[in-house]
């Protein structure tokens, strides 16, 4: 087989991640080119991939690289732009999810898909996981007999939710996308994938509760670089010493006194309860799919750690798990309890070993090889419109249909 010929468009923590895949497993990909905005990025995509290097998505097209497919790692508002001028040129594009932050967008890419007669794989990389693939193995297997209900929850971590939901570039739905959305559409996506019905009807409800002004501590600062407040848990410096894989956003020099300096007075130094933040802190969905299946999802900021947790409840088992630990537990009705085992040898990486995963099967679906988790976009679109929904439903507090 051939190595796929791979541009990157936006080299960012996903594009990076894409591309580093691809220089490890020279096997399978080489990157022909990549594009970011950003000067530093720019100069470390030279200097690691020796590639062409772009300033702007239009040169690079312009240039005519030799790709196979373009990786559209953007930001979400982008992503109609961007990967429609890709199928415009003649590429097929991997699309980082979200496909993008409304609805329109979504329909837009998708016209332009059939318009051009384009492939587009969105990055719903937990479908990759040896974990979710154990759980769709065995709900395949008919094993469990038919499912009821399932109940998934996305527990963020409080620090990823100060990172990335108050002062990171996901915190306004106005300028990126609800946190539904933004953070939830890989569990809509495992819903939609899993329950392999289709979603009708949605309610929803949640708030930005907590990082908030009105919570804000007597006598902190704006920023906490500022701030006479030490103890604070959201405090910027604490935090990005302890997680420096999420400075990452704003600093690309190695060092902890380089981190340090770029984060005094960004917005990554905000005070939590003094951002410019919108996006809830928690929020509850219940879903009803064909056959009368049942789902609800709880996302919530409030967790120590990160972790996913999932109930699967059928009419002769049911399955629990959290993928995090790797833990996964078939309850037989009127039976016993098995252990399920899983195989943690593809489990390393990001994502539990997803975007592993994710490459791996977009290296042979482009050698034309039997694939089982490449979620295309008229599949992916279904667990958008349940976002989507969701996120009217919070907002009116009414149920909606999905579209």
């Amino acid at each position: 087989m051939k190595a796929v010929r791979l541009a990157i468009l936006g080299f960012g923590q996903r594009g990076m991640i894409y591309a580093s895949y691809a220089k490890q497993h020279a096997e399978e990909f080489v990157v022909t080119a990549i594009t970011d905005t950003d000067p530093q990025k720019r100069e470390i995509a030279a200097r690691e991939y020796g590639c062409p290097v772009f300033d702007s998505y239009e040169k690079m097209l312009s240039f005519g690289v030799d790709a196979d497919i373009i990786a559209v790692a953007t930001q979400d508002g982008d992503h109609p732009e961007h990967a429609i001028a890709c199928m415009k040129k003649g590429y097929d594009v991997l699309l980082e999810k979200p496909i993008a932050n409304t609805l329109e967008g979504c329909s837009e890419i998708e016209k332009a898909a059939k318009k051009y007669g384009r492939k587009v794989i969105i990055c719903h990389v937990l479908r990759y996981t040896p974990f979710y693939g154990k759980i769709k193995e065995i709900i395949d297997s008919g094993r469990m007999g038919d499912i009821v209900t399932v109940s998934t929850s996305e527990n963020v971590g409080y620090y990823h939710q100060a990172h990335s939901f108050v002062r990171g570039p996901w915190r306004n739905s106005g300028s990126s996308s609800p946190m539904i959305l933004a953070k939830c559409c890989h569990d809509m996506d495992l819903l939609r994938w899993l329950i392999g019905e289709k979603c009708r009807k949605v309610a929803s409800f949640g708030s930005l509760m907590y990082f908030c002004k009105e919570n804000a501590p007597e006598g902190c600062a704006k920023f906490c670089s500022e701030c006479p407040l030490k103890d604070c848990i959201y405090n910027a410096q604490k935090i990005y010493k302890e997680y420096r894989w999420m400075a990452n956003y704003f600093c690309n020099e190695k060092g902890e006194e380089a981190m340090l300096k770029a984060l005094k007075g960004s917005q990554y130094d905000r005070c939590v309860f003094h951002s410019d933040n919108d996006v809830v802190d928690h929020q509850v969905s219940i879903f009803k799919f064909d056959k009368g299946i049942t789902a609800s999802h709880t996302m919530t900021a409030f967790s120590r750690t990160i972790y996913r947790g999932i109930k699967v409840h059928a009419t002769k088992a049911e399955l629990v798990g959290i993928m995090e630990d790797n833990f996964l537990e078939l309850r037989v009705l009127g039976g016993g309890t098995e252990v399920i085992p899983i195989d943690t040898a593809d489990a390393n990486g990001n994502h539990g070993g997803g975007d592993i995963g994710l490459m791996h099967e977009l290296y042979l679906e482009r050698n034309g090889m039997p694939v089982k988790n490449i979620t295309y976009l008229d599949v992916s679109i279904d667990s958008h419109k349940m976002a989507f929904a969701a996120e009217e439903a919070r907002v009116t507090e009414k149920t909606v249909d999905v579209l």
